[in-house]
């Protein structure tokens, strides 16, 4: 399966960041915007997408779950693919959508490539960056904008956040592998009604890219979430990426969690 190079050299490309910041441009400029958080997530659940991406050979299911405890809401998503296995954890508070660790990985199938893990603890000062792969591991702390929020969450979360249609916001956004925080611009398109798996829903659409440099191909995402109080992603499409829903479950307090990190 052909895939971007960068996962395959995560821990070498952080070790690369901490050495030399010419590699990745000037500092950037951190987006000063505050974000209002208009729903919130509640109870227990599991979110299951079709997710294809016919350049990567992508084709399978995508699975978030979440829990909300008080005020602190647990997240993790997972996908078992043909040949490798990706998972990831985010843990942040309800009310605010800051996070205060996350954690993802790949584990690959095939000797050809290596398996590698990157987590960050946000409850300091900086935020505090690990990567791992094999034998290599590296560590870089990077100092925390006002408000921002974890990439393995966008996903989820950005449906939440009150953007009047026609409106933009730019929120800062941690994106781990390249030990940085970027500015992801999202705006609020219009209300339209989609189709996806033989369902209809009435969505709020948002556009989605990074400002900057950023190790990923700055591509816009567009995003749909359902125009209720959920805020159910129903659609995310980027380049030839596209996930879209196929069931919400109600998960019981004994649901077991998708992985162990």
């Amino acid at each position: 399966m052909k895939r971007n190079k960068i996962v395959k050299t995560i821990a070498f490309a952080l070790l690369i960041v901490m050495l030399s910041s010419v590699l990745f441009g000037c500092n950037m400029q951190m987006s000063e915007d505050v974000f209002v958080v208009g729903n919130k997530l509640e109870g227990s659940k599991r979110l299951v997408y079709s997710l294809t991406n016919e350049e990567q050979g992508i084709d399978g299911d995508l699975i978030f779950k979440y829990v909300v405890n008080e005020n602190e809401t647990k997240m993790q998503t997972y996908s078992d693919l043909s040949t490798w296995e990706y998972k990831a954890q985010v843990i942040f508070n309800t009310n605010t959508l800051l996070p205060s660790s996350s954690y993802k990985a790949n584990v690959f199938y095939s000797e050809k490539e290596e398996d590698w893990s990157v987590s960050t603890d946000f409850t300091g000062e900086k935020a505090v960056i690990k990567a791992v792969q094999e034998d290599e591991v590296a560590e870089k702390s990077v100092d925390k904008p006002a408000l921002y929020i974890d990439n393995e969450m966008v996903n989820l979360t950005l449906g939440l956040i009150t953007i009047e249609e026609g409106q933009r916001v730019d929120i800062n956004v941690l994106v781990s592998e390249s030990a940085m925080f970027a500015p992801y611009a999202i705006t609020n398109e219009l209300t339209e009604t989609i189709t996806v798996n033989n369902k209809s829903y009435e969505c709020v659409k948002y556009t989605a890219k990074y400002a900057g440099f950023s190790l990923f191909t700055a591509k816009e995402s567009y995003l749909w979430y359902t125009n209720d109080d959920n805020r159910i992603l129903v659609k995310y499409e980027s380049g030839s990426q596209i996930m879209t829903l196929k069931e919400v479950i109600e998960a019981p307090a004994d649901d077991p969690w998708l992985f162990e990190e």
